[in-house]
């Protein structure tokens, strides 16, 4: 059953967090990704111990960013005022899940490496999928959403932050996993920014990483790959090439080069409902002897001084210290010092940036939608590193929304009860 039109509309309005609805407020928030949960929906969830994350180089130490927890004296503070029913009322249907969102993100399931735990959906299912997922995200989760999408095998939960904040999870039902993804939207989000981690495990430490930029930044939405990029040994059609598997080229359970997938199916959905948005593809290399601590790029490898991706380079040089530094592809000085880490062959920055066919073209022009992360596991870690990437993302996209974020001027997060 749909919401009747008086329920619907506001609930839509704070789903896109459009400016002009009366029922919105702001709000704040804070805060990780690895292995499955067995605790059922509607359980609370103790968070689990956390996996070891990759060494801190302390020989590259950040500049700390500046402290935002307490406003100075005479500031004033933006509260939230509590959501109205009309907003929480499509909720109560669903299951629902508790504890520490960054945290619990770690049990998120991933098939192993060469495990063959991926299988590619049917042209009918991804297109049901990333109706259902764009339905999702404008009307909330109606009764007909949950149906659409348990139709291809996925379910919808609610999470109940233990820092506060409102969530939507979008994973997997049943014991039988096709390696498709999990996914997190936020009901309160600050920044028009989503982070995706289609490495998440291959890229030690992104899992973490892009669960705790997602609460503490106030990202929009999450997307997390379902399988290691090497699980199967089908190859992927797509242009581009990786010796990560051991093999030269590409596979298919690699979601971020192949498009036929929920992660891509979702990626497209949050593009349709969320145009101006930016997309932030997180991912790990090999820094090695190299002079660089993270190569960013919009996709492309044009050169353009007002790259979105030099804007977050700049950023992110300017919370680093020490010999390593940020790069930028897209940037003419830094020419002949990156590496060819550029994500031209991402199919998700692809489709951003307009690409004839997102599987085989690269684009030839970038739409400052989209902005490809490459780190060393130095940046990748928990140490005081880890946060020049938080701090130049927030530098990097602002606060456009009406919920809590890092630096925004929402004091106090808003949940549904």
């Amino acid at each position: 059953m749909s919401l009747p039109p008086a329920l619907r509309m506001p609930l839509s309005c704070l789903l896109l967090l459009a400016a002009a609805c009366s029922n919105a407020g702001a709000g704040t928030s804070s805060a990780v990704a690895d292995s499955p949960s067995a605790s059922a929906p509607g359980t609370s969830v103790e968070p689990p111990a956390s996996p070891t994350p990759p060494v801190e180089d302390v020989s590259q130490t950040p500049v700390e960013p500046p402290t935002t927890e307490a406003p100075a004296t005479g500031t004033p503070v933006v509260s939230a005022p509590a959501p109205t029913a009309s907003v929480c009322s499509p909720l109560g249907s669903l299951s629902s899940l508790t504890g520490n969102l960054a945290t619990w993100l770690q049990t998120t399931p991933i098939t192993a490496a060469n495990s063959g735990g991926f299988q590619e959906p049917g042209g009918t299912e991804l297109a049901a999928f990333e109706g259902a997922f764009r339905t999702l995200l404008t009307e909330g989760p109606t009764a007909q959403v949950v149906q659409d999408l348990a139709k291809v095998g996925y379910g919808v939960s609610t999470f109940h932050n233990d820092t506060g904040g409102g969530w939507l999870v979008v994973r997997e039902q049943g014991l039988l996993s096709r390696g498709g993804g999990t996914f997190i939207v936020n009901l309160f989000p600050a920044r028009d920014l989503w982070l995706e981690a289609p490495h998440a495990d291959s890229d030690e430490g992104t899992l973490r990483q892009t669960a705790s930029q997602l609460v503490t930044l106030g990202a929009r939405a999450l997307l997390i790959t379902g399988s290691n990029r090497c699980a199967v040994t089908t190859a992927s059609p797509c242009s581009g090439t990786t010796s990560v598997c051991g093999t030269k080229g590409l596979r298919l359970s690699d979601a971020a080069h192949y498009g036929n997938t929920f992660f891509t199916a979702a990626h497209r959905a949050l593009r349709d409902t969320y145009p101006d948005a930016i997309a932030a593809s997180i991912h790990g290399m090999d820094a090695g002897d190299g002079p660089e601590a993270a190569v960013v790029s919009d996709g492309t490898s044009a050169l353009r001084a007002d790259a979105l991706s030099n804007r977050l380079r700049d950023a992110l040089n300017a919370h680093l210290s020490g010999t390593k530094k940020a790069f930028s592809c897209n940037a003419a000085d830094d020419a002949g010092k990156h590496r060819a880490l550029c994500g031209t062959s991402n199919v998700q920055g692809r489709i951003d940036n307009g690409a004839a066919d997102a599987c085989y073209a690269e684009a030839t022009a970038a739409s400052d939608r989209f902005v490809h992360l490459e780190q060393s596991a130095t940046l990748r870690g928990t140490g005081a590193s880890s946060k020049a990437v938080m701090q130049a993302l927030a530098d990097t996209v602002p606060c456009s929304l009406g919920g809590s974020g890092l630096d925004c001027p929402a004091a106090v997060a808003q949940d549904c009860p």
